[in-house]
């Protein structure tokens, strides 16, 4: 009854963390940048994991699922300085599981990651107020991030 109780409660916590982002990204700070990324793949993911670095020194993870009512992936982020983004590198990848969407992301929380693959992206340098669009595509059999738009 306890373990029960303990996995709903840190799905209600992960549910309110992503509202919250969902707000945040919404309401876009100063400085940050959004990714909106599609699958167009046909391959069915639970999750788009994006780790940020500068240089070498890892800062952060996002990963992300559909929000209901939308289809495409929410991957904002916010860097400590605006001189950061000059150096930013993002490392993305996707992950399958047979747990739903938000579980997936739970364990990978917890450090249980689903079964992850690498995904290749185009060269981006992040502008701070841009909102880039990208489609995870099937190329020569592997999934790549392509960009199709941006926006200020």
């Amino acid at each position: 009854m306890g373990a029960c109780f303990m996995k709903r409660y840190l799905l209600l916590v992960l549910v309110l963390c992503l509202a919250v982002s969902v707000v945040q990204a919404e309401e876009m700070e100063e400085g940050s940048f959004l990714f909106r990324v599609w699958n167009r793949s046909g391959v069915e993911i639970s999750y788009l994991r994006c780790d940020f670095f500068i240089g070498h020194e890892y800062r952060g993870m996002i990963a992300s699922c559909p929000n209901e009512g939308e289809d495409f992936y929410r991957v904002p982020y916010t860097p400590e300085s605006l001189e950061e983004l000059k150096d930013l590198r993002i490392e993305c990848s996707y992950g399958v599981s047979d747990l739903s969407p938000e579980e997936a992301i739970l364990q990978l929380m917890m450090g249980k990651p689903a079964e992850e693959h690498e995904v290749e992206g185009p060269e981006l340098q992040p502008e701070a107020g841009k909102v880039y669009d990208l489609s995870l595509v099937m190329m020569d059999g592997d999934l790549n991030l392509v960009l199709i738009g941006g926006e200020d």
